[in-house]
This record gives structure tokens, sequence and C-alpha cells, in this order.
């Protein structure tokens, strides 16, 4: 049977499918991807909304057979696939392969650290003890040990990092709870099934060879695919580069209070020495001012005491790496400790050494700090550490072009040799959708816009009553807007920041007609189908703040090789973005809506012909009343 039979008018896909009709752009990426996979190639291919890519990359690269990685960049996804269209694919090819969903180890419980934070006795608040306890509880009736089955716990929980572990805090094969650890069984499960489901960190994490100990997925596997690739960049930035952060130290400094007494006590050079950690780790802390978001290494340092505090931080890891080689006798956990300790000194010395070519900045996270050293190119380190597996390798997104073209992507990670497919999407943008961009609106830059944008939205507001996504590019456009919607009665008015994202997305399913003002994680991995999402308004054009020091890092590197950063690196970055905004309006064949972008620069710069290029066919229109007419004719249709 041929990819084309599969997906055919009376194939074995729509046996499966009630209501289903071939689509000739999923049938085409399919064939792209059976003949990525026959030939062992590299395939980039940008599939747009409503193409069905999902299937169309599973339904080959299970027929085909062999081991297959599916990569994505949201846990969402991840699971979306394995609950739902791999049951729909093997059951629509008659195959029976083992299957397993692989998160990442903080996913898991790690009976290791449960005891000791339950022999450490430091959980002060009532409602942390009591979820402690029924962690406990949990404990002993789970069959995976996967945190996310507790219903009172999630990843923002502070007892999350209390109960899990991380590749630092993990000690491997001398932990006594090894042969039960629920990490090493989802892994060696993973290794013996035909098809995984991992998310881009944990590959990358095997990719470049970072976590020991527990074997390896990509060696076995003959097609990896990664989805939502439009997100592999700037996660490669971070695997190939190297940080250190006050979590980690602070993690170390309460781990070795418990495992020292946890191993008898009396061991003061190692109090000393966490100690006097802490009291570095206090120093760096205090050299950011609470307003920080991100600040460049030079411009951090150069602050009163902030090179030498962090060059104390080192020293005090150090200290103490020595120390705990002292104790590491009297336990293995110690040994383990030691290890971690002196590998976070190696890391703080690394970021203390300058290198042309990495950029080297600082981060402020609520009441924590990160030191980062991210490289200005990832494209060597990650073509090498693809030469290293062999097979197919198919990277996908909907969002990958730019102005027609898949070179940035692809020459941003190295795959300038692999072949390129663009699929459009088959939704009918020109009979169900609008683009409207106001006429008259001042540039972002003048101190009028927020008020201007904000009117722009009241109105829009008004004629779809409601069922809207207002989309910013800061926290600064959306305080704006979401005070003049609730000065104005505007409701229900959703708010990023006021409920957590998955509560927004619920209350605004649910109302059907609510307005929800967010930023950044907004912009993508976001599914409303249906008339609850007629209108989207983006403020402006998502160019990434000139203030970002790893930004600033390439730009300078940039000119210095004599090449133009702005529309080479820039207006690429700033089209993926906004293509991701865009991409929440229409989800399926139904959909009808607006689309507002209020950026003047779309018609008065040049560069703004690339952003409409690279946007789905439109109707374009410049008037406010033919704006509000289409969507008052939304809402009564």
């Amino acid at each position: 049977m041929t990819t084309a039979d599969l997906f055919a008018a009376d194939g074995p896909l729509a046996a499966q499918l009630s209501g289903y009709a071939p689509r000739s752009v999923q049938v085409a990426m399919a064939e792209a991807v059976a003949a990525a996979i026959e030939t062992d190639d590299r395939l980039v291919v940008e599939a747009g909304t409503g193409t069905g890519k999902t299937l169309a990359y599973l339904l080959p690269a299970l027929a085909a057979g062999g081991k297959v990685i599916v990569s994505t960049a949201t846990r969402h996804l991840q699971e979306q696939i394995y609950a739902n269209d791999i049951p729909l694919v093997t059951a629509a090819l008659g195959v029976r392969p083992r299957v397993r969903l692989l998160k990442g180890r903080a996913n898991y419980l790690c009976r290791h650290r449960l005891a000791l934070t339950e022999a450490g006795g430091d959980l002060r608040s009532p409602a942390l003890r009591a979820r402690l306890r029924g962690v406990r509880d949990w404990s002993m009736r789970t069959r995976i040990g996967d945190l996310s089955e507790i219903g009172d716990i999630d990843d923002g929980s502070p007892l999350w990092p209390r109960v899990s572990s991380t590749v630092d805090n993990c000690l491997g094969t001398e932990c006594p709870e090894f042969e039960d650890c629920w990490v090493v069984a989802a892994r060696r499960a993973a290794q013996a099934a035909e098809v995984v489901i991992v998310n881009h960190h944990l590959l990358f994490a095997d990719l470049t060879l970072r976590e020991q100990g527990f074997g390896e997925l990509l060696p076995g596997a003959d097609t990896v695919i990664l989805d939502e690739a439009h997100r592999l960049p700037d996660i490669a930035g971070q695997f190939f580069g190297h940080s250190l952060s006050s979590r980690r130290v602070r993690d170390v400094i309460r781990d070795g209070h418990a495992e020292a007494l946890a191993a008898g006590g009396d061991m003061p050079d190692l109090t000393a020495a966490l100690e006097e950690l802490g009291a570095a780790e206090a120093t760096v802390n205090d050299c950011f001012a609470q307003s920080d978001s991100t600040l460049a290494w030079r411009a951090f340092v150069a602050r009163r005491g902030a090179e030498a505090a962090a060059g104390q931080l080192v020293a005090a890891l150090n200290g103490l790496a020595d120390a705990l080689a002292e104790v590491a006798e009297r336990a293995d956990a110690l040994a383990a400790l030691g290890h971690r300790v002196a590998e976070l000194g190696e890391r703080g010395e690394a970021l203390l050494r300058e290198s042309e070519a990495e950029v080297r900045w600082v981060e402020r996270r609520g009441s924590g700090w990160f030191w980062h050293a991210t490289p200005l190119d990832v494209a060597a380190p990650f073509e090498r550490a693809l030469q290293a597996h062999t097979g197919s390798w198919v990277f996908t997104s909907a969002t990958l072009s730019v102005n027609g073209s898949l070179d940035y992507f692809a020459g941003r990670l190295g795959l300038n040799d692999a072949t390129q497919h663009l699929f459009d999407s088959p939704f009918d943008y020109r009979n169900n959708s609008l683009l409207y961009l106001p006429a008259s609106m001042p540039l972002p830059s003048d101190g009028g816009f927020d008020a201007a944008f904000a009117g722009q939205v009241l109105g829009l507001v008004e004629a779809s009553q409601g069922g809207a996504f207002v989309l910013c590019t800061s926290f600064r456009s959306l305080h704006a807007v979401a005070g003049r919607l609730r000065q104005a009665g505007v409701g229900p008015l959703l708010v990023q920041g006021e409920q957590g994202r998955a509560a927004l997305l619920s209350e605004f399913r649910d109302h059907g007609d609510a307005v929800l003002v967010g930023t950044g994680s907004f912009w993508e991995g976001v599914d409303v189908r249906g008339p609850a999402l007629r209108l989207v308004i983006i403020d402006r054009l998502p160019f990434a703040s000139p203030s970002d020091p790893v930004l600033a890092a390439r730009v300078d590197a940039m000119r210095q090789r004599g090449e133009a950063p702005f529309p080479d690196y820039q207006v690429p970055q700033a089209v993926i973005a906004l293509k991701q905004g865009v991409g929440r309006l229409i989800r399926d064949h139904a959909d009808r809506g607006l689309l507002a972008i209020c950026d003047p620069r779309l018609t008065s710069k040049g560069y703004g012909r690339i952003f409409l290029s690279s946007l789905p066919d439109l109707p374009v229109t410049r008037s406010r009343d033919d704006a509000e007419a289409f969507l008052r004719a939304a809402v009564s249709a």
C-alpha cells in the first residue's frame, strides 16, 4: 500500500474517522516524510494550520517500521499524540507497537528525595506538609510514578523539586532506591519501545549526552521527528551553552544538610562550608535589583561588589566540594553530592571566563537568579550532534518560513543540505477571515501608542461582542489595555497573571464571549476552535527588545562579520513570532474571524512587506468601519 493509499477516501485512515475527507497537502507532506524515511534523509517541512501534520508524519513513520522518536516542544502536544493520535494511527495500520510517553526526570517521583524531605522536617507550611503526606499516600499506589497523577501538585509548587530529581542531584546507581526508580523504569521501557514520545529538552539531553547512567534513546532510533521545530534554535542554545542558578546552589545547600544528617551528622567542616556557600549565594542575590529581568554580564559585574561576589560564590562551591571529598567515605550520597558540587564549581569557573563564541548574561527570575553563557551560533554543534546519529530526521512546524523560504530556519541549525517543503494551510482564509490594519496609528515608539491601541481594542471588542484574544508584546501594553477594558466595563475579562494559563483558557472556552488579554505564552500552543474565538488583536510587531543582552551580543557579532543583523536575524525572528500569534485565529475549516495588527510599520516600512507576505492569504482592510461590520456579521451568522 502506497502512502497516498493510506489517506485515500476509502483507505484505512478513513475507516477510523467519521466524516474523513482527504487533504491534498496532508498527502503531499506524508509522501515527503515517507521519502525521507526511505533514504535516511533530513527533511524540513512547514505545514500550515489545518494540514493535519501529526497524522502526515505518524502514518508513514509507523508504516515504515523500526524505532520512531517523536519530540515536541510542549507537554500538551506530547500527551495529545500519545493519547489520541497514536491509537488512531495504530488502529488504521493494524499494528500494535510498544508505545511509551517519556517525560523529563523532574516529572517523576524520586523515592529518595521524598524520604529526605520527610526526614528533614523543614517544611513549615501546614499546607505543604499536608501535600507531602498526600504524595506519600499516592506513592504507595502509583504504577508509573508520574507526578501529574496528583491533582494538587504542579510544576510551580515549591514541593515539586523536593520530591523529584534533576540531573544534578540524582545519585544514579549509588541511590538506595535505584532498582525501584521510576525514572529508570521509564527509560528502560522507552528503550524497549518501538515508538517513543518525548519533549525537545529531553531529546537534547540525550543528543548532547548530558544524562549519564540511564542509557541513550537515539542510537536505536531509525526515525526522529521534531514537531514544533520553530522552538529548536533557542532550546539548542540552552543545551550547547551552560548556566548556573540560585536554585541549584540552594538545592545543594539543602541537600548537603539533609545528607549530613542522614549520615549521622558531626561534620563541622562540612557544616561550615555549607554556611559559607549560603552566605556567598545571598551576597550574589543582593547584587540584583528586584526590577531586573535580564542584564549583560559586563553590566552586572560593573555593579559595586558584583564581580567579587561572583568570584566568592565559585570559590565557596569549590570549598564545599573539598569538604565533601573529606567525608565521601561516610555515605555514597555524600560522595555523589561532592561530584555534583564540583561540577557546579566548574560551570561557575567557565562562566567567569570570557569567550568570543559565547554571550554571557544574567537573569532575575522571581526570587532567584541565573548566570548564562549562550553560544552565538548553534549550527556547528547541532550538525556535529546529528552526524553521530544515523537515520532520518524530520523537522516540522506551522511556522518555519520567512517570506516563502525555509532557509532562515535551516541555516540556524546547520540544515542547509536538508530537503525542504512548504505546504500552505488548506483553510479558506480569503472567505473566512479579514486582516485589519488601522489607517491611523502612531508608531510603537510614540508615547500615545498604548492609548491608541486600547481604543482600537475597545471598538473591535464591542463589535465582536467578546470572543477575543488581545495579544501584547509587553506587560506594559497588557496592563494598559486591560485597564482600559476594565474601566469600560468589558467582560468577562480574563487577564494573564490573574490566574494560571490553563484556568484562563478553560474559562475563555466556557464563556464563549470572553476577552483574554495575554502576552508571550498565549501567542503559541493555544487551540480554541469555534465561535468562542472570533477576533485576534496584536499590538505591534514582536521584535525582541534591543536591551536583550543575547540579542545585543548576536547583533554585534554579526556586524563584526560584515552581516546585516536587522534583515538577516531580527526581522526573520519577529516574522516567525508574529505567525505564531496569527495562527491562533483560524483553527478549523468552519472558523471565521478577524485579525487586527495595530503596528503601522507593516505598511510604512519596507520590511513590512516581508511580514505580510509571510502570513496566510487574508483579504486586507484599512477601514475600522469595515472591520467592525465584518465582526458584527460574524456574530450574527
